[in-house]
Protein backbone atom coordinates (compact mmCIF):
# COMPACT_ATOMS: atom_id res chain seq x y z
CA UNK A 1 0.00 0.00 0.00
CA UNK A 2 2.88 2.20 0.65
CA UNK A 3 3.99 2.45 -3.09
CA UNK A 4 0.52 2.72 -4.29
CA UNK A 5 0.10 5.94 -1.87
CA UNK A 6 3.94 7.15 -3.09
CA UNK A 7 2.21 6.68 -6.32
CA UNK A 8 -0.81 8.82 -5.78
CA UNK A 9 1.80 11.36 -4.40
CA UNK A 10 3.44 12.13 -7.26
CA UNK A 11 0.88 11.89 -9.20
CA UNK A 12 -0.90 14.67 -7.66
CA UNK A 13 2.42 16.83 -7.38
CA UNK A 14 2.45 16.45 -11.39
CA UNK A 15 -1.64 18.18 -11.71
CA UNK A 16 -0.05 21.00 -9.27
CA UNK A 17 2.51 21.91 -11.52
CA UNK A 18 0.20 22.36 -14.33
CA UNK A 19 -3.66 22.85 -13.40
CA UNK A 20 -4.03 25.64 -11.83
CA UNK A 21 -2.23 27.44 -14.19
CA UNK A 22 -3.45 26.50 -17.84
CA UNK A 23 -5.72 29.67 -17.92
CA UNK A 24 -2.72 31.80 -16.83
CA UNK A 25 -0.53 30.27 -19.33
CA UNK A 26 -3.05 31.56 -22.25
CA UNK A 27 -3.30 34.21 -20.69
CA UNK A 28 0.63 35.10 -20.16
CA UNK A 29 0.38 34.52 -24.17
CA UNK A 30 -1.77 38.04 -24.35
CA UNK A 31 -5.36 36.34 -25.13
CA UNK A 32 -8.51 37.90 -24.25
CA UNK A 33 -10.92 35.96 -22.27
CA UNK A 34 -12.84 34.63 -24.59
CA UNK A 35 -10.05 32.74 -26.47
CA UNK A 36 -8.95 31.77 -23.51
CA UNK A 37 -12.24 29.80 -23.25
CA UNK A 38 -12.50 28.28 -26.95
CA UNK A 39 -9.00 26.86 -25.88
CA UNK A 40 -9.49 26.04 -22.31
CA UNK A 41 -12.44 24.22 -24.08
CA UNK A 42 -10.39 21.96 -26.37
CA UNK A 43 -8.08 20.99 -24.24
CA UNK A 44 -11.13 19.35 -22.51
CA UNK A 45 -12.04 18.01 -25.84
CA UNK A 46 -8.43 16.31 -25.71
CA UNK A 47 -8.82 14.98 -22.37
CA UNK A 48 -12.29 13.57 -23.69
CA UNK A 49 -10.89 11.92 -26.71
CA UNK A 50 -7.27 10.83 -25.79
CA UNK A 51 -8.18 9.43 -22.68
CA UNK A 52 -10.77 6.98 -23.54
CA UNK A 53 -8.74 5.69 -26.63
CA UNK A 54 -5.76 5.22 -24.36
CA UNK A 55 -8.18 3.31 -21.52
CA UNK A 56 -9.50 1.07 -24.19
CA UNK A 57 -6.27 -0.12 -25.18
CA UNK A 58 -4.93 -0.36 -21.87
CA UNK A 59 -8.01 -1.92 -20.99
CA UNK A 60 -7.20 -4.68 -23.61
CA UNK A 61 -3.75 -5.57 -23.04
CA UNK A 62 -3.47 -5.06 -19.43
CA UNK A 63 -0.12 -2.66 -19.58
CA UNK A 64 -1.39 0.09 -17.27
CA UNK A 65 2.19 1.00 -16.17
CA UNK A 66 3.49 0.99 -19.61
CA UNK A 67 1.03 3.87 -21.13
CA UNK A 68 1.34 5.52 -17.95
CA UNK A 69 5.07 5.99 -19.17
CA UNK A 70 4.45 6.82 -22.40
CA UNK A 71 1.75 9.67 -21.44
CA UNK A 72 4.28 11.16 -18.68
CA UNK A 73 6.71 11.03 -21.57
CA UNK A 74 4.68 12.40 -24.38
CA UNK A 75 3.56 15.24 -22.02
CA UNK A 76 7.17 16.44 -20.86
CA UNK A 77 8.00 16.60 -24.59
CA UNK A 78 4.73 18.62 -25.88
CA UNK A 79 5.10 20.87 -22.56
CA UNK A 80 7.95 23.05 -24.51
CA UNK A 81 6.14 23.74 -27.44
CA UNK A 82 3.09 24.69 -25.31
CA UNK A 83 4.73 26.64 -22.87
CA UNK A 84 7.05 28.52 -25.14
CA UNK A 85 5.52 29.22 -29.01
CA UNK A 86 3.85 32.33 -29.82
CA UNK A 87 2.24 30.54 -33.25
CA UNK A 88 -1.21 30.28 -32.74
CA UNK A 89 -1.37 26.91 -34.91
CA UNK A 90 1.63 25.29 -33.12
CA UNK A 91 -0.28 26.03 -29.75
CA UNK A 92 -3.54 24.56 -30.66
CA UNK A 93 -1.70 21.71 -31.61
CA UNK A 94 0.42 21.20 -28.59
CA UNK A 95 -2.28 21.98 -26.53
CA UNK A 96 -4.89 18.99 -27.91
CA UNK A 97 -2.07 16.66 -27.25
CA UNK A 98 0.00 17.95 -24.17
CA UNK A 99 -3.77 17.96 -22.23
CA UNK A 100 -5.37 14.52 -24.08
CA UNK A 101 -2.48 12.36 -22.72
CA UNK A 102 -1.55 14.33 -19.45
CA UNK A 103 -5.05 13.68 -18.79
CA UNK A 104 -4.84 10.78 -19.34
CA UNK A 105 -2.86 9.80 -16.26
CA UNK A 106 -5.46 10.51 -13.57
CA UNK A 107 -7.82 7.78 -14.58
CA UNK A 108 -5.41 5.47 -15.20
CA UNK A 109 -3.47 5.70 -11.61
CA UNK A 110 -7.25 5.52 -10.41
CA UNK A 111 -7.81 1.95 -12.53
CA UNK A 112 -4.00 0.67 -11.45
CA UNK A 113 -4.37 1.61 -7.71
CA UNK A 114 -8.68 0.06 -7.56
CA UNK A 115 -7.04 -2.98 -9.21
CA UNK A 116 -3.92 -3.03 -6.64
CA UNK A 117 -6.55 -3.08 -3.64
CA UNK A 118 -8.66 -5.87 -5.41
CA UNK A 119 -12.00 -3.85 -5.09
CA UNK A 120 -10.98 -2.33 -1.46
CA UNK A 121 -12.82 0.96 -2.62
CA UNK A 122 -12.37 2.47 1.16
CA UNK A 123 -8.82 2.20 1.17
CA UNK A 124 -8.78 3.67 -2.34
CA UNK A 125 -10.37 7.00 -0.87
CA UNK A 126 -7.09 6.99 2.18
CA UNK A 127 -4.51 6.92 -0.86
CA UNK A 128 -6.11 9.26 -2.60
CA UNK A 129 -6.41 11.71 0.45
CA UNK A 130 -2.31 11.55 0.48
CA UNK A 131 -2.43 12.71 -3.40
CA UNK A 132 -4.37 15.52 -2.37
CA UNK A 133 -2.09 16.48 0.78
CA UNK A 134 0.71 16.13 -1.48
CA UNK A 135 -1.33 18.54 -4.35
CA UNK A 136 -1.76 21.23 -1.02
CA UNK A 137 1.40 20.76 0.14
CA UNK A 138 3.28 21.47 -3.35
CA UNK A 139 0.66 24.57 -3.53
CA UNK A 140 1.87 25.75 -1.05
CA UNK A 141 5.48 25.62 -1.52
CA UNK A 142 4.74 26.98 -5.17
CA UNK A 143 3.09 30.43 -3.22
CA UNK A 144 5.87 30.66 -0.73
CA UNK A 145 9.41 30.31 -2.65
CA UNK A 146 7.64 32.05 -5.72
CA UNK A 147 8.04 29.13 -7.69
CA UNK A 148 7.12 28.81 -10.78
CA UNK A 149 6.70 32.39 -11.38
CA UNK A 150 2.88 32.98 -12.50
CA UNK A 151 3.83 35.64 -15.02
CA UNK A 152 6.21 33.57 -16.88
CA UNK A 153 5.71 30.37 -18.76
CA UNK A 154 9.14 29.16 -19.10
CA UNK A 155 9.50 28.98 -15.39
CA UNK A 156 5.99 27.21 -14.64
CA UNK A 157 7.75 25.02 -17.61
CA UNK A 158 10.35 23.72 -15.79
CA UNK A 159 8.44 23.16 -12.61
CA UNK A 160 6.37 20.57 -15.06
CA UNK A 161 9.17 18.88 -15.76
CA UNK A 162 10.69 18.80 -12.19
CA UNK A 163 7.46 17.37 -11.16
CA UNK A 164 6.93 14.81 -14.38
CA UNK A 165 10.54 13.45 -13.86
CA UNK A 166 9.95 12.56 -10.10
CA UNK A 167 6.43 10.73 -11.11
CA UNK A 168 8.44 8.46 -13.81
CA UNK A 169 10.79 7.22 -11.56
CA UNK A 170 7.93 6.85 -8.67
CA UNK A 171 6.24 5.17 -11.65
CA UNK A 172 9.57 2.64 -12.19
CA UNK A 173 9.49 1.50 -8.80
CA UNK A 174 6.11 0.82 -8.54
CA UNK A 175 5.09 -3.06 -9.54
CA UNK A 176 2.47 -3.55 -11.35
CA UNK A 177 -0.42 -6.41 -10.64
CA UNK A 178 0.14 -9.37 -13.04
CA UNK A 179 -1.38 -9.98 -16.11
CA UNK A 180 -2.43 -13.48 -15.12
CA UNK A 181 -4.94 -11.89 -12.10
CA UNK A 182 -6.57 -10.17 -14.88
CA UNK A 183 -9.73 -11.47 -16.72
CA UNK A 184 -8.88 -12.25 -20.38
CA UNK A 185 -10.04 -9.36 -22.22
CA UNK A 186 -13.62 -9.02 -24.72
CA UNK A 187 -12.51 -8.85 -28.44
CA UNK A 188 -14.25 -5.24 -28.35
CA UNK A 189 -12.86 -2.29 -27.49
CA UNK A 190 -16.12 -1.20 -25.91
CA UNK A 191 -19.23 -2.63 -25.26
CA UNK A 192 -22.21 -0.29 -23.33
CA UNK A 193 -23.31 -3.79 -21.78
CA UNK A 194 -20.10 -3.92 -19.55
CA UNK A 195 -21.87 -1.16 -17.60
CA UNK A 196 -25.58 -0.97 -15.61
CA UNK A 197 -28.07 1.85 -16.33
CA UNK A 198 -27.87 3.09 -12.80
CA UNK A 199 -23.78 3.73 -13.65
CA UNK A 200 -25.07 5.60 -16.40
CA UNK A 201 -26.92 7.36 -14.57
CA UNK A 202 -24.73 8.04 -12.07
CA UNK A 203 -22.34 9.63 -14.25
CA UNK A 204 -24.94 11.07 -15.88
CA UNK A 205 -25.56 13.37 -12.65
CA UNK A 206 -22.20 13.99 -12.10
CA UNK A 207 -21.71 15.52 -15.37
CA UNK A 208 -24.25 17.83 -14.22
CA UNK A 209 -22.54 18.98 -11.65
CA UNK A 210 -19.41 19.48 -13.61
CA UNK A 211 -20.69 22.55 -15.52
CA UNK A 212 -20.97 24.64 -12.33
CA UNK A 213 -17.63 23.11 -11.25
CA UNK A 214 -16.16 24.44 -14.87
CA UNK A 215 -15.68 27.96 -13.34
CA UNK A 216 -13.63 26.30 -10.67
CA UNK A 217 -11.51 24.39 -12.49
CA UNK A 218 -10.78 26.60 -15.58
CA UNK A 219 -12.32 29.73 -14.68
CA UNK A 220 -10.90 31.17 -11.72
CA UNK A 221 -7.15 31.38 -11.38
CA UNK A 222 -7.70 35.06 -13.36
CA UNK A 223 -10.45 35.95 -11.28
CA UNK A 224 -8.33 35.40 -7.99
CA UNK A 225 -5.35 37.43 -9.90
CA UNK A 226 -7.16 40.36 -11.96
CA UNK A 227 -9.94 40.91 -9.98
CA UNK A 228 -9.21 39.85 -6.27
CA UNK A 229 -5.62 40.82 -7.15
CA UNK A 230 -3.57 38.07 -5.28
CA UNK A 231 -0.72 37.54 -7.44
CA UNK A 232 1.09 34.33 -6.72
CA UNK A 233 -0.76 33.69 -3.36
CA UNK A 234 -3.73 32.74 -5.32
CA UNK A 235 -2.14 28.83 -4.84
CA UNK A 236 -2.84 29.08 -1.13
CA UNK A 237 -6.35 29.81 -2.10
CA UNK A 238 -6.66 26.63 -4.26
CA UNK A 239 -4.35 25.18 -1.45
CA UNK A 240 -7.23 25.67 1.22
CA UNK A 241 -9.63 24.39 -1.04
CA UNK A 242 -7.57 20.69 -2.14
CA UNK A 243 -6.67 20.84 2.14
CA UNK A 244 -10.36 20.32 2.65
CA UNK A 245 -10.43 18.04 0.05
CA UNK A 246 -8.27 16.42 1.57
CA UNK A 247 -10.35 15.89 5.16
CA UNK A 248 -13.32 15.03 3.35
CA UNK A 249 -12.16 12.48 1.57
CA UNK A 250 -10.76 11.14 4.85
CA UNK A 251 -14.09 11.39 6.36
CA UNK A 252 -16.17 10.14 3.79
CA UNK A 253 -13.99 7.20 2.88
CA UNK A 254 -14.49 6.03 6.67
CA UNK A 255 -18.15 6.53 6.65
CA UNK A 256 -18.33 4.71 3.45
CA UNK A 257 -16.39 2.11 5.02
CA UNK A 258 -18.41 1.39 8.01
CA UNK A 259 -21.49 1.59 5.63
CA UNK A 260 -22.93 4.46 7.34
CA UNK A 261 -22.91 6.87 3.93
CA UNK A 262 -24.10 5.83 0.19
CA UNK A 263 -22.77 7.05 -3.19
CA UNK A 264 -25.92 8.36 -3.43
CA UNK A 265 -25.77 10.49 -0.64
CA UNK A 266 -22.19 11.50 -1.30
CA UNK A 267 -23.61 13.08 -5.01
CA UNK A 268 -26.67 14.54 -3.44
CA UNK A 269 -23.88 16.55 -0.55
CA UNK A 270 -21.72 17.44 -3.16
CA UNK A 271 -24.26 19.14 -5.92
CA UNK A 272 -25.50 21.44 -2.75
CA UNK A 273 -22.25 22.06 -2.09
CA UNK A 274 -21.08 23.51 -5.36
CA UNK A 275 -24.56 25.33 -5.68
CA UNK A 276 -23.80 27.03 -2.57
CA UNK A 277 -20.41 27.50 -3.93
CA UNK A 278 -20.98 29.40 -6.59
CA UNK A 279 -23.66 31.56 -4.88
CA UNK A 280 -21.35 32.48 -2.71
CA UNK A 281 -19.19 33.95 -4.73
CA UNK A 282 -21.23 36.51 -5.86
CA UNK A 283 -20.62 38.10 -2.85
CA UNK A 284 -17.30 40.71 -2.99
CA UNK A 285 -16.13 39.60 0.33
CA UNK A 286 -13.00 37.92 0.82
CA UNK A 287 -14.06 35.80 3.56
CA UNK A 288 -16.66 34.48 1.61
CA UNK A 289 -14.24 33.82 -0.73
CA UNK A 290 -12.65 31.71 1.87
CA UNK A 291 -16.12 29.67 2.90
CA UNK A 292 -16.16 29.19 -0.68
CA UNK A 293 -13.46 27.68 -1.34
CA UNK A 294 -13.61 25.50 1.50
CA UNK A 295 -16.58 24.27 0.20
CA UNK A 296 -14.03 22.43 -2.34
CA UNK A 297 -13.69 19.90 0.13
CA UNK A 298 -17.52 18.77 -0.75
CA UNK A 299 -17.78 19.52 -4.82
CA UNK A 300 -14.95 17.75 -5.45
CA UNK A 301 -13.37 15.59 -2.58
CA UNK A 302 -16.55 13.97 -1.48
CA UNK A 303 -17.73 13.68 -5.46
CA UNK A 304 -14.31 12.09 -6.04
CA UNK A 305 -14.77 9.20 -3.40
CA UNK A 306 -18.51 8.99 -4.60
CA UNK A 307 -17.97 8.69 -8.07
CA UNK A 308 -14.79 6.32 -8.11
CA UNK A 309 -16.73 3.88 -4.87
CA UNK A 310 -19.80 3.26 -7.03
CA UNK A 311 -17.68 2.32 -10.35
CA UNK A 312 -15.43 0.11 -8.34
CA UNK A 313 -18.31 -1.66 -6.18
CA UNK A 314 -20.57 -1.62 -9.49
CA UNK A 315 -17.90 -2.49 -12.24
CA UNK A 316 -15.79 -5.59 -13.06
CA UNK A 317 -12.57 -5.29 -11.93
CA UNK A 318 -11.27 -5.70 -16.27
CA UNK A 319 -12.97 -2.86 -16.36
CA UNK A 320 -11.48 -0.17 -14.02
CA UNK A 321 -9.34 1.73 -16.39
CA UNK A 322 -12.22 2.55 -18.56
CA UNK A 323 -14.95 3.35 -16.36
CA UNK A 324 -12.27 5.44 -14.57
CA UNK A 325 -11.61 7.50 -18.01
CA UNK A 326 -15.52 7.45 -18.63
CA UNK A 327 -16.12 9.13 -15.21
CA UNK A 328 -13.20 11.93 -16.20
CA UNK A 329 -13.93 11.74 -20.16
CA UNK A 330 -17.73 11.81 -20.07
CA UNK A 331 -18.83 13.02 -16.19
CA UNK A 332 -15.78 15.42 -16.24
CA UNK A 333 -13.78 17.04 -19.03
CA UNK A 334 -16.78 16.79 -21.69
CA UNK A 335 -18.97 19.09 -19.12
CA UNK A 336 -16.25 21.30 -18.22
CA UNK A 337 -15.05 21.84 -21.98
CA UNK A 338 -18.57 23.21 -22.66
CA UNK A 339 -18.47 25.15 -19.42
CA UNK A 340 -15.54 26.49 -20.31
CA UNK A 341 -15.77 27.12 -23.56
CA UNK A 342 -19.12 29.32 -23.16
CA UNK A 343 -17.84 30.41 -20.17
CA UNK A 344 -15.08 32.62 -21.56
CA UNK A 345 -17.61 34.46 -23.55
CA UNK A 346 -20.09 34.88 -20.54
CA UNK A 347 -16.69 36.88 -18.44
CA UNK A 348 -16.03 38.64 -21.85
CA UNK A 349 -19.86 40.32 -22.09
CA UNK A 350 -21.30 40.10 -18.51
CA UNK A 351 -18.77 39.54 -16.27
CA UNK A 352 -17.97 37.07 -13.37
CA UNK A 353 -21.03 37.71 -11.30
CA UNK A 354 -23.26 36.61 -14.17
CA UNK A 355 -20.79 33.84 -14.57
CA UNK A 356 -21.31 32.51 -10.94
CA UNK A 357 -25.12 33.01 -10.72
CA UNK A 358 -26.19 31.55 -14.40
CA UNK A 359 -23.46 28.44 -13.54
CA UNK A 360 -24.93 27.56 -10.15
CA UNK A 361 -27.89 26.37 -12.00
CA UNK A 362 -26.82 23.27 -13.35
CA UNK A 363 -25.45 21.40 -9.50
CA UNK A 364 -29.00 22.90 -8.43
CA UNK A 365 -30.49 20.78 -11.35
CA UNK A 366 -28.30 17.50 -10.10
CA UNK A 367 -29.84 18.11 -7.09
CA UNK A 368 -33.52 17.92 -8.31
CA UNK A 369 -32.00 14.90 -10.45
CA UNK A 370 -30.62 12.78 -7.44
CA UNK A 371 -33.81 13.02 -5.63
CA UNK A 372 -35.70 11.81 -8.17
CA UNK A 373 -33.39 8.86 -9.36
CA UNK A 374 -32.97 7.68 -6.18
CA UNK A 375 -34.34 4.35 -6.80
CA UNK A 376 -31.69 3.62 -8.83
CA UNK A 377 -28.81 3.73 -6.64
CA UNK A 378 -30.18 1.48 -3.43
Amino acid sequence: MGRLITLSISAQIVVAAFSPYLQIIFRNKGYSHSLCGVLLALCQFAAIIIPLLISSISDKTGKTKSFLLLCSLVSLVTAIPFLLSNNIVVVVIASFILNGVFWSINPLCDGFINRALTHDTSRYGTIRAMGTLSYVCTLVLFAFIKFPNENSNSSILLAMIICILLFIIVLLTTKENSSSERKEKENQVFSISWFSKSFYIFMGIVALTRVGQAVVEKLLSSYMIEELNLGGYFLIFVALGALCEFFCMIFFSRLKRNKKITSWSMLLISAIGLTVRLLLYLIPSIYTFIIAQMLHGLTFGVLHVAATGYAADNVAPEHYDLAMTLYWSLATNLPEMLGAFAGGFVIEAFGYPMLFLSYSIFPLVACILCLTNKKHFK
